[in-house]
């Protein structure tokens, strides 16, 4: 059991509550990201699934029950995954080792299909027709799903796979559609219309009475009407189904939400754990420390070019503090002012939509090496401090309230300038 989950004692946790039956109805998974938590859910719902090898054992990875096979390709009817994630990034990365395997004819090549294949279905499972069902954007995404439905068959871990080039080609079509779905579709946050369509799912039946499973993914992201919406389910949940959130910041769950559910945390991997990870899922020599940055190195642009396009943005507010000019312009060194349209521009339009939390996050170092710089004045020091309260609401008007960049951008040049005054 969890043998896909590396380096996570909770792990054994969870297996001791599932052999006694001790495990609740609604748990929380907190720790910090790239933990493991999304990859320890999904292999929950496979294991509470299991319908055993005739040997007596559930649980096993290789386990060929046909519902083991359904969950490990993430196409099982009994599990859902609403919230918000960046996806495109590890499906990129996956599908490098994907096409690796396969070129090569590695012994590791049908891991390397499943990887590809769950790290594509862990975005389209968003997109499950009952979540949207009503909704305007649903005829507009539904060929897009669709189509890369049609091409996942093309290479399903059960199936014989077709020469190299093609596989290459039906890999590029399908990274290609998911950022598409991505972009133009996927919240930032987890909308109520969302949360009551999973409510309406979860009190269904199934019709082999499986169990269902319903991961709710970064659900301090919500607002107030989404929030109090996951209480009402949590305050009176359906039987036979297991609520599995997940958080890297259990401070932001509303309490009322964390009284009802169980927490289990999730550390931060040491590098060498990292590095370990990089390894044995993605079968790369691990140069890097962390899966976060592994990831972020299939970024379309680099953390070195988002921070000079942070400071190049900082410097065209007005009545900004002489010292963080200086600092700016001493320590990172920027080009010349440019407009918002260009650093928009130059940051592939923030898409992937990580880059513009990274480019505000960049914004946020600066301001905080300004505070901590010798010699600021009080007048400065509270001036930056406005600006990181600045920021941190325009992030949020990205990332709960679904603004466009753009919008938000304008938006924050025009209030920090305030802030400065």
């Amino acid at each position: 059991m969890f043998d896909n989950v590396l380096n996570q004692n909770v792990t054994s946790l969870l297996i001791e509550e599932i052999q006694k039956g001790t495990l609740p109805q609604a748990l929380l998974f907190a720790g910090p990201k790239g933990s493991g938590k999304l990859t320890c859910a999904i292999e929950l719902a496979r294991v509470i699934s299991c319908q055993g090898n005739g040997l007596g054992e559930t649980g096993n990875w290789t386990c060929a029950c046909i519902s083991c096979l359904k969950h490990k390709a993430l196409n099982h009817s009994s599990l859902m995954i609403v919230g918000p994630r960046e996806c495109t990034l590890e499906i990129e990365a996956a599908r490098k080792t994907f096409l690796h395997a396969v070129e090569a004819s590695s012994p590791y090549i049908q891991a390397a299909r499943y990887l590809f294949v769950r790290a594509v279905r862990k975005l389209t499972m968003r997109f499950n027709p009952i979540l949207w069902e009503g909704e305007e954007k649903l005829s507009k995404m539904a060929p897009i799903v669709q189509n890369i439905d049609e091409l996942m068959e093309e290479i399903d871990p059960l199936r014989t796979l077709p020469p190299f080039e093609e596989v290459q080609k039906i890999a590029d079509c399908i990274v290609t559609a998911c950022q598409k779905l991505e972009n133009l579709f996927l919240y930032d946050s987890i909308p109520v219309a969302q949360i009551r369509r999973a409510s309406a799912w979860a009190h269904l039946t199934t019709s082999d009475g499986s169990k269902k499973v319903l991961i709710i993914e970064n659900a301090d992201r919500m607002q107030d009407s989404v929030r109090n919406a996951l209480l009402k389910i949590l305050e009176e949940p359906p039987q036979n189904v297991l609520f599995i959130l997940t958080t890297s910041r259990r401070a932001a769950v509303m309490p009322t939400i964390l009284s009802r559910v169980r927490t289990y945390a999730f550390v931060d991997r040491t590098p060498e754990q990292q590095r370990e990870v990089i390894t044995r899922v993605f079968h790369e020599e691990a140069s890097f420390d962390s899966v976060s940055a592994y990831l972020e190195s299939f970024l379309p642009v680099s953390r070195e070019k988002l921070s000079m396009l942070a400071c190049s943005f900082l410097l065209t507010v007005q009545n900004m503090p002489p010292l963080v000019r200086r600092i700016i312009m001493q320590k990172f060194n920027p080009r010349d002012q440019i407009p918002v349209e260009m650093i928009i521009n130059e940051a592939h339009n923030f898409e992937p939509r990580i880059l513009f939390s990274l480019f505000m996050k960049e914004i946020l170092d600066v301001l905080r090496i300004a505070i901590l710089e010798k010699g600021i004045s009080s007048q400065e020091q509270k001036a930056a401090f406005s600006w990181i309260n600045v920021v941190r609401t325009a992030s949020e008007n990205v990332s709960l309230y679904n603004q466009s960049t753009a919008s938000a951008l304008e938006y924050l040049a025009s209030e920090l300038s305030k802030a400065s005054s």
